[in-house]
C-alpha cells in the first residue's frame, strides 16, 4: 500500500477539473508540466515499445460498469482500527545559513551574474549579443524566421545549427561576420531542412559570468521586493523555511493515513467501485500525457506514462493490471475515509461543492462556457464530493493525532519516501 498511497486526494478532482470541464488556469498547466516531467530515457525506452503494440491498454474504458461511494456502505466493507488520537513521529528540518548560501549558489548557477568584457575577442563559453540576418546562398534572400536584434548566445550551447557557434569564436566586438552553413537534412521547418544558408551576424557585445554576486544581480532576478544581497538572503530563508514546513506537514499526514490505512481491515471491494477509479485514473493520464507532449514536443500517452510508473517501481505485470491494482488502492482509501467520515458526521453539503467550484471557476484564467451554471452543469459532482469528503477525513485524522518529536534522520527518510511516491504513482 505504502507506494501508492500518493493517489489519495487532489488528483481525482484536477482530474475532472481539467478534462472534464474544459477549463484550465496558466498554474494548472505549469504544475503538469511539473507532475509529469519524467525520466527521458524511460520515456524513450516506453514510447519504443508502445510503438509496437507490446504495451497499451486492453480496457474499455467508455463501457465499464461503475458505482460510486454513495451506492454503498462503507461500514458493510471496511473495519476501521484506531485513527483517533494516534501518536505520529516528524520533525521539522532547521534551515540553516549553509542552505541559505546553497540556495543562491543554485540560483547563481542557473541566473549567473554577467559582466561585461570589453578587451578581446569571442570565446568558447562566452555569452554574446548579436544582430544576424539569415538568407538562402543561391537567391540570397532573407529566410523566415532568420533575423534577430539583440539577441543572446552561449557559446558552445549547440542552441544555433552546427556552425553558426564555433563561426563567431574569434570575432570582436562590432565585427560582421557571414557564416556559409547547412541546415541538417532532417530540420523541422521542410523550406530550410538540407538547405545552404548565409548568416551576417554582428557581434554586438560579450559577456562572461561573475564570481561574485551584487545588489544588481539580486534585483535582476525579478523577486518581489528583493533588490539587495541581504534582501535576497532574507527571502531564501523565508522560502526555505515554507518548504521545510511543508515538508513537516506532509510527513505528518502521509505517516498518519498510512498507520490508519494499516490498522484498517477490508472486506471485499466491489468491482464497479474500482472500475469508477480506474476511469477517472485514466483521464488524469490522459491529461498528464497531453500536458507532457504539449510543453515538450513529445508525443506521449497515457499508457506511455503507466509503463515508466511500472519501471520505476519494478512492477511486473500489464498496464491494465498495474492501473487496476492502483485504483484497488485508491478505492480502499476511499472506502476508509468515508467509514471515518460516516462515523465523525463528517458531511460535505452541496454548498461545499459550490464554494469549491466557483473558486475554481473565477480564477480559472480562460474558460469554454457562458457561465457558472453551465460549467457545474457539466460535471460528475460526486467526483468533488468524495475529494473534499476525503480532505474532511484527513484533516480529522491530523487534528487529532498526537505528534511527537522524531529523529531527523527518520523524518528525512520519510521525506524522500514520500518525494519517491509521489513520482512514481499515477495521480500525483
Amino acid at each position: 500500500m505504502k507506494k501508492k498511497l500518493a493517489v489519495l486526494l487532489a488528483g481525482v478532482m484536477v482530474c475532472t477539473m481539467f478534462t472534464a470541464c474544459g477549463k484550465a488556469t496558466e498554474n494548472a498547466t505549469d504544475n503538469a508540466a511539473t507532475e509529469v516531467s519524467v525520466d527521458e530515457a524511460a520515456l524513450s525506452t516506453s514510447t519504443e515499445a508502445t510503438a509496437d503494440d507490446s504495451t497499451g491498454f486492453t480496457t474499455d474504458f467508455d463501457n465499464l460498469e461503475t458505482s460510486t461511494l454513495q451506492d454503498l456502505t462503507a461500514s458493510d466493507i471496511v473495519s476501521l482500527g484506531e485513527y483517533n488520537g494516534i501518536t505520529v513521529e516528524a520533525t521539522i528540518e532547521e534551515v540553516t545559513d549553509a542552505d541559505v548560501e546553497d540556495y543562491i549558489e543554485n540560483l547563481k548557477s542557473t541566473n549567473p551574474p554577467m559582466v561585461e568584457v570589453t578587451d578581446r575577442a569571442v570565446q568558447d563559453g562566452d555569452t554574446v549579443n548579436i544582430d544576424y540576418v539569415g538568407k538562402y546562398a543561391d537567391t540570397q534572400e532573407a529566410f523566415d524566421g532568420g533575423t534577430a536584434s539583440g539577441a543572446n548566445l552561449v557559446i558552445g550551447s549547440n542552441s544555433y545549427i552546427e556552425g553558426f557557434e564555433s563561426g563567431l569564436i574569434g570575432a570582436e566586438i562590432g565585427e560582421t561576420r557571414d557564416l556559409d552553413l547547412t541546415f541538417p537534412e532532417d530540420y523541422g521547418a521542410e523550406s530550410l531542412a538540407g538547405k545552404a544558408v548565409i548568416f551576417t551576424v554582428t557581434v554586438n557585445s560579450i559577456q562572461v559570468a561573475a564570481d561574485d554576486v551584487t545588489d544588481e544581480w539580486a534585483a535582476s532576478l525579478g523577486i518581489t521586493d528583493v533588490t539587495t544581497i541581504d534582501e535576497l538572503k532574507a527571502y531564501a530563508m523565508g522560502y526555505l523555511s515554507e518548504q521545510a514546513k511543508s515538508a513537516y506537514d506532509s510527513t505528518v499526514e502521509n505517516t498518519a493515513i498510512q498507520q490508519v490505512y494499516d490498522s484498517t481491515e477490508f472486506g471485499d471491494v466491489p468491482e464497479t467501485l474500482v472500475n469508477r477509479y480506474m476511469k477517472l485514473q485514466k483521464q488524469m493520464l490522459d491529461y498528464q500525457a497531453t500536458m507532457y507532449s504539449y510543453y515538450y514536443g513529445q508525443a506521449l500517452t497515457a499508457a506511455d506514462l503507466v509503463t515508466v510508473y511500472m519501471n520505476n517501481e519494478g512492477y511486473v505485470g500489464t498496464t491494465d493490471d498495474y492501473l487496476r491494482e492502483v485504483s484497488t488502492d485508491m478505492a480502499k482509501q476511499y472506502l476508509m475515509f468515508q467509514a471515518i467520515a460516516d462515523e465523525q458526521g463528517l458531511e460535505v453539503t452541496d454548498a461545499d461543492i459550490d464554494e469549491y467550484l466557483k473558486n475554481a471557476y473565477e480564477n480559472a484564467s480562460t474558460t469554454s462556457y457562458s457561465s457558472y451554471e453551465e460549467y457545474k452543469a457539466s460535471l460528475d459532482l460526486e467526483t468533488y464530493r468524495e475529494g473534499l469528503m476525503a480532505d474532511k477525513a484527513v484533516a480529522f485524522i491530523v487534528d487529532n493525532a498526537n505528534v511527537v518529536e522524531g529523529s531527523s534522520e527518520a523524518s528525512s527518510e520519510t521525506s524522500a519516501d514520500t518525494a519517491t511516491e509521489a513520482s512514481s504513482t499515477v495521480a500525483e
